[in-house]
């Protein structure tokens, strides 16, 4: 972004190397650093690395780069002139508006902090920052108001001023190569990653767009609006030798300590800080119904607090790292989402105030309900304290396994006494389950009789008014009211339904229901299919409610196939008050499980599950087999979206799954499921930002992350397993090094022809999604269309293709970092932009019956503001889109602006051990990330719902006899151990040092050739 200056004998390329050292340091393995005890400038404490991070770190405040520690250093200094030449000469002025330089006297858009962060402040903001550096240097100061008469071209020279800044670091070249010994590693050819960018191929890439934009010169340009409010020109006014002088901020020809025309002053107004918020809500659809949007968990934060923050969207297993080294992973069900803030600089308390966790939910889509202490009588669960005294009185138990879905599985169990009475109020604690022997997590849907009863009713005008909405919910509540009389705690819920009757009777057959009531017309609009009938059979019975007393031949045929199919019955229901009481005497009679319980199988045919209780006394076995071929789609989640809204700009996106827009003609289908589970696994991470931090603050960021990790790092290191352990589960911080690179500022932002700068907030979303059916690791970075980036020029050039040229770096950075890339994507090909398209009937030309139809018409066809540009023969579905004001961005398929990568990992499967799991993704990616960590800000928050949740879920991890599980324990913690203390957690490559193709990836994007590590 800023022009380089020599600078105490050291060159910009000489300066470039000691941050990539620092740079490099922070990605080393452990087991690769050596000691040494020769003499230090700096003296870092403890073990290296962290002995070097800690010495790199205090060297790092002495950078020019660096504007926080230059500012402490200029404060310490009492140097008045000093300070404001850095405020005014060594950060950018930046506008407070999108289209004017905006209300200068009093508004602030990041801060003092942002201006530190980014080297870019609005007038007001640089006053602040002057008069704090006053105020703590020991001057009387303070911001007003000088009366000047700037006029807008004066203004615009006071933004175009390119910043050249002295590249030095006050280190001793003895440090250096001490640093270079202990790290064992040599920066002679390595250049920093996401700096330096080739900016010809962005120049090239915006010169190939705009000569394929018809009729350029009719483009709506917007003039920005350079009137300089000169009531409100703020100034600093401080005391210095008994005497009141002026700091003037915007005309570098004015001497220190003199205003600029000698105006009136007057009192400053209040600060107007940045109000805006950002809103985070993620939600989810279930293959049930994919029409229902189900929000899974939301946060609200000031846009101001996030500036370099992230949010962490992950959502936890429960396990710990004992845990961890037994259960499969394919029998994770359960997870709690959270929403979890990081800042390096942050106390814990104000991360945790900004964290959110939301309920529990299941792989299918239904929410972990907890009991209501208030009414315990009504909820399927009864929370006590575990009883030895209750359990004692338990004589015999027994267990039927259900198969409902897929690998889902029911249990019943009926604990008895010595009397054959059945023993209520046991607590999930008070079970073991096992499944061929294995580990397996279980969740307590009930521990009282508890009848769960479905009604599906059509939804269709053919329907008897007595079956037909408001009529048809009359019913419903008076037959939940008679089951309660019994049943204090019965369930019954409703579906409205489609005439497809013996599809939503298979989506019925695949819930955990007691009973299904099916009341419709018999009109039908598909046929029964012989393939489900197993599926049909191992469903709840089903009572189908003749709802005319129709004795047509068809009607009754369905009818009575309905019933057989699934062990049912078919009642004639046109007297409703009789149709209600011989279903709730039906339900009477049922004979109710006291105990209920759900799991994943192990994906194997024949199945023995084995309970155990006090402590082996007590066992029951059952067992059941699993359809491994069955073509069936699993019963879940079936999407995962994302609604933010910054300011008032909000963004979607299919996170994972199925589209509802662009695959609404589409059934949603077993592969967006584990699609949806990959994420769930996975995580993704928000990145914020208000402009590119400095190369210096980026580093400083990373090695403050690295030096978090200490506690455990340590530990590993002096081969103290227990105590890393121990401070591991205290949480951490996720940070990821590929957005460092992307939200580096632009090159060559400033000139002194234009001015680039973002007007809405920079974030981005990096994700990760781990596929175990598939074997592989995705990641993936999404630019939100949320920067706004606008440019203006002294009239040498179009402000608008200015702006495309410069966003256009953002996607030379994308193709660098990613496999996949629009840059790459479309590379070679002919493109077409939208308009002149159309105009030949591209469009109209499409085959209706490809599946690309529908993405074509929501994505090109619509249309927007924004100009669109892709390939014209439609075999490449990503495009290039240039908003009203220039701004590029590259759009993937998935919608997404920005790249991704695919890493495959042999021999994964779901009977893999979670810690496994983790072990392969740090070898082959060589870092946890949001897979098989806890974020430090959520540990407390999600304390309290893990205590809830305890009390519900009977994760066998906890309840289960684990004798003879610690030598296995053991081994796996060593096994992850050993690897994490390679790679840190953080490291770019695998167990080998030589494949570190992500580094590989950023050496050559900044053309360099060798991998330091190799």
């Amino acid at each position: 972004m800023e022009n380089s200056k020599v600078g105490s004998g050291t060159s910009r390329r000489e300066f470039m190397q000691q941050l990539a050292l620092c740079y490099m340091a922070a990605h080393l393995p452990l087991t690769f650093i050596s000691c040494s005890d020769d003499d230090q400038s700096y003296k870092g404490s403890g073990k290296i690395p962290y002995k070097v991070w800690e010495e790199m770190l205090m060297a790092l405040q002495t950078c020019p780069d660096y504007l926080e520690g230059r500012m402490k250093a200029l404060v310490a200094s009492k140097d008045a002139e000093a300070m404001c030449n850095f405020v005014k000469d060594e950060i950018y002025l930046m506008p407070a508006s999108n289209k004017a330089i905006g209300q200068i006297g009093w508004q602030s858009k990041w801060g003092i902090k942002g201006a530190l962060r980014y080297g870019m402040a609005t007038p007001r903001e640089k006053a602040e920052l002057l008069n704090q550096m006053y105020s703590e240097a020991g001057f009387t100061s303070k911001v007003m108001y000088e009366r000047t008469n700037i006029t807008p071209e004066e203004a615009l020279t006071f933004f175009l001023r390119p910043i050249q800044r002295d590249f030095n670091l006050d280190v001793s070249k003895k440090q250096w190569q001490q640093w270079e010994k202990e790290l064992n590693v040599d920066t002679s050819e390595f250049e920093m990653p996401g700096q330096n960018i080739d900016t010809s191929q962005a120049t090239a890439l915006a010169d190939k767009l705009w000569n394929l934009i018809p009729d350029t010169d009719n483009i709506r340009r917007t003039d920005f609006d350079l009137r300089w409010d000169n009531y409100r020109t703020p100034t600093v006014q401080f005391e210095k030798d008994g005497a009141t002088a002026y700091a003037h901020l915007f005309d570098p020809k004015i001497p220190f300590g003199k205003l600029k025309n000698d105006g009136a002053l007057t009192e400053a107004d209040a600060v107007k800080l940045n109000e805006e918020t950002v809103e985070i809500k993620i939600t989810y659809r279930e293959a049930i119904h994919p029409d229902k949007e189900l929000e899974m968990i939301s946060g609200s934060w000031k846009a101001r607090d996030l500036i370099g923050s992230q949010i962490h969207f992950t959502n936890l297993n429960g396990l710990d790292l004992e845990q961890s080294a037994y259960m499969p992973i394919g029998s994770l069900r359960i997870f709690t989402p959270t929403l979890a803030y990081q800042n390096f600089d942050s106390p814990l308390e104000f991360m945790e105030e900004r964290s959110f966790v939301a309920d529990p939910f299941t792989l299918e889509g239904e929410k972990i309900k907890f009991p209501d202490t208030q009414n315990g009588s009504k909820s399927p669960i009864i929370i006590n304290a575990s009883s030895t005294q209750l359990l004692k009185t338990v004589s015999e138990v027994s267990i039927k396994a259900l198969p409902v879905n897929k690998t889902l599985v029911k249990l019943e169990v009926k604990p008895l006494n010595a009397e054959g009475q059945v023993v209520e109020g046991l607590q999930a604690s008070d079970f073991a389950f096992a499944d061929n022997k294995q580990t397996v997590q279980v969740l307590m849907e009930s521990n009282q009789k508890t009848p769960s009863i479905l009604i599906l009713y059509d939804g269709s005008f053919s329907m008897p008014k007595a079956y037909y909405q408001e009529n048809m919910d009359l019913f419903v509540a008076s037959m939940e009211e008679k089951i309660l009389e019994n049943f204090p705690a019965a369930r019954v819920d409703k579906w409205v339904t489609t005439s497809h009757l013996f599809t939503w009777l298979l989506k019925a057959s695949r819930t955990s229901y007691d009973l299904v009531v099916f009341a419709t017309d018999g009109h039908n609009g598909d046929v029964y299919e012989e393939k489900n009938f197993i599926t049909y059979q191992n469903g709840p019975p089903v009572i189908v409610l003749n709802v005319y007393n129709s004795t047509e031949t068809h009607t009754i045929d369905t009818f009575n196939q309905m019933a057989a199919v699934t062990n049912g019955s078919v009642i004639d229901a046109e007297d409703q008050a009789a149709t209600l009481e011989k279903i709730v005497s039906h339900v009477n009679g049922m004979e109710i499980p006291p105990y209920t319980f759900s799991f994943y199988a192990i994906p194997e045919e024949h199945h023995e599950v084995e309970l155990q209780m006090d402590q082996k006394r007590l066992s029951a076995k059952a067992e059941f087999t699993l359809e491994l071929d069955s073509a069936e789609s699993n019963q879940g989640i079936i999407g995962v979206y994302l609604n933010i809204k910054v300011g008032k700009t909000l963004v979607t996106r299919t996170l994972a799954g199925w589209d509802p827009i662009l695959q609404r003609n589409q059934e949603p289908t077993n592969a967006h499921f584990l699609d949806v589970k990959s994420l769930i696994f996975g995580g993704l991470s928000f990145y914020f930002e208000g402009e590119g931090p400095t190369l210096a603050t980026s580093i400083v960021d990373l090695l403050k992350y690295k030096l978090s990790t200490r506690g455990w790092g340590e530990a590993l290191l002096n081969d103290d397993l227990e105590t890393a352990k121990i401070e591991f589960e205290k949480g951490g911080y996720q940070y990821h090094s590929k957005p460092m690179s992307l939200l580096a500022p632009l090159d060559e932002q400033v000139t002194d022809n234009s001015f680039t700068f973002a007007t809405g907030m920079r974030v981005c979303i990096y994700k990760q999604q781990l596929h175990i059916e598939d074997e592989k690791t995705i990641e993936s970075f999404d630019f939100l269309p949320t920067s706004n980036y606008v440019s203006f020029t002294n009239g040498n050039a179009d402000p608008f293709r200015i702006n495309i040229e410069k966003t256009a770096q953002l996607a030379v950075r994308e193709a660098a970092l990613f496999d996949t890339s629009t840059l790459t994507l479309l590379n070679g090909i002919s493109l077409v932009e939208r308009t002149k398209a159309l105009s030949n009937n591209w469009y109209e030309n499409l085959d209706r019956n490809s599946t690309d139809y529908l993405y074509w018409y929501e994505r090109i066809y619509r249309g927007d503001a924004n100009i669109k540009i892709f390939d014209g023969s439609g075999t490449q579905t990503a495009f290039w889109t240039i908003n009203p004001q220039g701004e590029l961005y590259g759009i993937l398929r998935n919608g997404t602006g920005g790249g991704g990568s695919e890493e495959t990992i042999a021999a994964l499967n779901r009977l893999m051990i979670v810690m496994r799991i983790y072990i392969s993704v740090l070898k082959k990616m060589g870092a946890l990330s949001s897979i098989g960590g806890m974020a430090l800000s959520i540990v407390a928050v999600y304390g309290v719902t893990l205590a809830k949740l305890y009390a519900i879920v009977c994760e066998s991890i906890i309840i289960m006899d684990t004798t003879g599980m610690d030598a296995k324990i053991a081994q796996a913690l060593k096994e992850l151990a050993f690897n994490v203390a390679k790679t840190i957690c953080y490291g770019f490559g695998g167990s080998k040092l030589d494949k570190m193709r992500g580094l590989d990836h950023l050496i050559n994007f900044m053309g360099g050739s060798t991998n330091p590590y190799s």
